[in-house]
């Protein structure tokens, strides 16, 4: 007897935000997707029980909140009465999201549900198609908003599933809590097996041929299999509706009938067993390699969230102390303060369009569907222009929030007294004593350390121009001694002076910081991925890849001042790129900071950019800090999930077995790294890092569609790292990544200074 008798088949759409049209489009489309699913739904008079009545799945919110900014009372009845009877269901996944968002996104993420229950429609389900992955601690924070029920229609191109699909498990969550995951197939089988277009002898093949699949395995449990009617920005029709009809004609034994994926799972939870599967940790993306196609956008869009996160923080701290009167300017200009004070509803609705803003940034759809087979069509060119702008408008917004911000809070408070200098403010609830840069004269830069109580704010004296530097290969400042090798492209040796621990491994080729380039050999051209880029995937190892450092012949250049030591070294490889590095030691800071200008031509073809840290650390752990949680890379993660790369928040932390090394390194443009070595195009199913190296992967070109296919930049990375202990290593990693997301601000200024 078969094991499977009964199909649900699941009307859905895909929401790509563009893709197979400009994001100026496509977002707006889907709003009246929900009116045109509306129609449908009065179009078909099937009763109740039939089994191929038109039904349908929202997979994401945002069709569904833009359509109730503009519904009548009539059509938000209707929409509340089609899920009331089972026809509609509407998820509560803002969008179908990347690992870039941070918690505080996916939060503002789930607030922004709130329309749609006010309006009477339930929320209990989260849809996750195409991409590979999500965040370990967006399960606490789906549990948080009332959502235990999660769909991972995930796309296996350029990766792995961590079960066959389908399956479902539990999946832990850091608190231990659990979401009932339901791993399905690829969603894109809807448009491929003939479903969506009611192609009935296909479909009737493919779902048998599926069919057999699930009643071969043992450890598929249930009795219902759960295919997928839908493809990227499908326009709803009920074509699926035939599938069903001829299905039952022919298979009376084995029902089909249509199903949202709300009554979907109700069916699959109460059919799971009790030993269902549990699986904790990371569900890291194999898609992530594509945030490093877009390196200046991405960190644009990193910086928009840091101004956006200061300028609430900024806010709040001005109106406990008591708001005052800001210095306001008289020009609407870049580097000036604001010529006017918002009200309470102007911030609100500000914000408001940051955080939506950033998170169709941190959506997955990253280009059009040609961008990588024709780069330089007006359609690639137009697309990747509407997407950046998610990161740029976030940006512009929340930098014009943030100086206000810091204006209001500089004003408030008792006593207030001119200043003139740069305003430091520290907006978490720690004290802080970091470096701090900012612009004074409208050119040059200074570096500052900010000693600073709990949410308080002051200004600081500008420091005289850095004395005019000397040839040399060492610095020597606080507790640290760094020496740079030009040949081997940045710092050969760092000793922590405090344990006389070096913390360079002496058998790396290239020094800390230096910048490695990844490109294909002559004999690795013959790899498939010349023949296809989609063939960078695992049933494809490789290509051959050879690796180069940037080196220089020059002699470094050392800076001294009373507060730090700092060593600014060249670097280049012949028409590939130049870079410039400059290495931080401070007098009285544990952090060491180095900033990578790194200035690189367009070009196609695979490739890839790195900054390398190679830490002395042998046997090493890695805890990688992602949104909402830390994890243990390898072992704390979902099976066959990406342990190539990974897309971090902010902070990692290494340690050796034997508790004697540990550091903790941060970076603030660049989110994606690979651990204990260089891992490209191995796809491997277990992390090898025989030693403590981090290489942050600033950019690769290794894609087949939506990602941009060439790779320039122009513009400068940030990293702060510093020696640790390696107990209580997981909180240190949580604090360090805290303190980069919201880190001192700093700027030039003259107003009034409360107290």
């Amino acid at each position: 007897m078969p094991r499977i008798r009964r199909l649900l088949l699941l009307g859905h759409t895909h929401h790509d935000v563009g893709y197979t049209n400009s994001p100026r489009i496509i977002d707006g489309m889907h709003a009246q997707i929900v009116r045109e699913v509306l129609r449908l739904a009065a179009a078909d008079d099937a009763a109740s029980p039939d089994p191929d009545r038109f039904r349908w799945t929202f997979e994401v919110a945002r069709p569904v909140l833009n359509f109730l900014r503009s519904a009548t009372d009539d059509e938000v009845r209707e929409l509340r009465d089609r899920v009331a009877d089972g026809t509609i269901a509407v998820t509560g996944g803002y969008l179908n999201m990347t690992q870039l968002p941070d918690l505080a996104e996916f939060e503002a993420a789930y607030r922004s549900l709130r329309p749609i229950r006010d309006a009477g429609i339930p929320v209990r389900t989260e849809q996750h198609g195409d991409v590979n992955g999500i965040a370990w601690g967006v399960a606490d924070a789906m549990l948080d908003a009332g959502i235990d029920r999660l769909v991972m229609a995930l796309n296996p191109d350029h990766g792995r599933a961590p079960l066959e699909q389908p399956s479902a498990f539990w999946w832990e969550a850091p608190s231990g809590r659990r979401v009932f995951t339901l791993l399905s197939t690829h969603y894109g089988f809807g448009e491929e097996w003939g479903i969506v277009d009611g192609d009935v002898e296909l479909a009737e093949q493919r779902i048998l041929e599926f069919v057999e699949r699930l009643d071969a395995r043992d450890d598929y449990p249930f009795d219902t299999g759960v295919v997928h009617a839908g493809n990227d920005n499908r326009w709803p029709t009920a074509l699926f509706t035939r599938v069903v009809r001829h299905w039952n004609d022919r298979h009376p034994g084995r029902p089909m009938e249509t199903a949202t994926i709300d009554s979907a799972l109700d069916v699959l939870a109460a059919q799971a067993p009790d030993d269902l599967p549990v699986l904790r940790g990371e569900w890291a993306d194999w898609w992530s390699h594509g945030h490093g196609s877009t390196a200046r956008e991405v960190a644009v869009y990193r910086e928009a969230r840091r101004f956006a996160l200061s300028a609430r923080a900024a806010l709040r701290l001005a109106g406990e102390r008591g708001e005052g009167e800001p210095a306001l300017a008289t020009v609407l200009g870049y580097r000036r303060g604001p010529v006017r004070v918002r009200d309470e509803s102007e911030l609100e609705q500000t914000f408001a369009r940051v955080e939506e803003e950033l998170l169709l940034f941190g959506e997955h759809t990253w280009g059009s569907w040609e961008t990588y087979s024709k780069p330089h069509s007006h359609f690639s060119h137009s697309h990747w222009n509407a997407k950046a702008a998610f990161a740029y408008g976030a940006w512009d917004l929340a930098r014009d929030l943030n100086v206000e911000a810091l204006y209001r809070l500089a004003a408030s408070g008792a006593d207030p007294a001119p200043a003139d200098g740069v305003l430091v403010a520290n907006l978490s609830d720690e004290p802080r004593r970091e470096a701090v840069e900012a612009e004074v004269d409208g050119s040059r830069r200074v570096t500052l350390v900010a000693d600073l109580p709990p949410t308080s704010v002051a200004v600081l004296p500008v420091t005289e121009d850095e004395p005019t530097p000397r040839d040399g290969t060492t610095i020597e400042a606080g507790r640290f001694r760094a020496t740079v090798d030009p040949a081997r492209g940045g710092v050969v040796s760092l000793i922590d002076l405090a344990s006389g621990r070096e913390l360079v491994d002496p058998a790396s080729p290239h020094g800390l910081g230096s910048v490695v380039t990844e490109t294909v050999t002559a004999a690795g051209r013959s790899h498939a991925i010349f023949v296809n880029p989609k063939n960078f995937n695992p049933a494809f190892l490789g290509p051959e890849l050879a690796r180069s450092h940037a080196a220089s012949r020059t002699t470094p250049q050392v800076t001294e001042t009373d507060a730090y030591a700092r060593i600014h070294w060249s670097s280049e490889l012949d028409g590939q790129l130049t870079a410039s590095h400059t290495l931080t030691l401070f007098r009285d800071l544990d952090d060491i900071d180095l900033a990578v200008s790194i200035a690189k031509p367009e070009r196609f073809g695979p490739e890839s950019i790195f900054v390398a840290f190679p830490f002395a650390v042998s046997d090493p752990e890695f805890l990688l800090e992602t949104a909402g949680a830390v994890f243990a890379a390898d072992s704390e993660q979902l099976p066959d999930t990406s342990k190539d790369w990974y897309s971090i928040q902010h902070a990692i932390g290494v340690r050796n077995s034997d508790g004697t090394t540990a550091v903790l390194w941060g970076t603030v443009d660049a989110p994606l790294v690979q651990l204990g070595g260089f891992h490209t195009g191995e796809w491997a199913r277990s992390l090898d890092a025989p030693a403590g190296h981090i290489n942050s992967w600033v950019m690769n070109n290794l894609h087949f569609t939506n990602f941009q296919a060439r790779q320039e930049f122009t513009g400068t990375l940030h990293y702060r790292f510093r020696p640790a202990g390696a107990e209580g290593l997981r909180a240190a990693v949580a604090a360090y990544g805290a303190a980069m997301a919201l880190p001192v601000q700093a700027r030039s200024y003259t107003g009034p200074l409360g107290s």
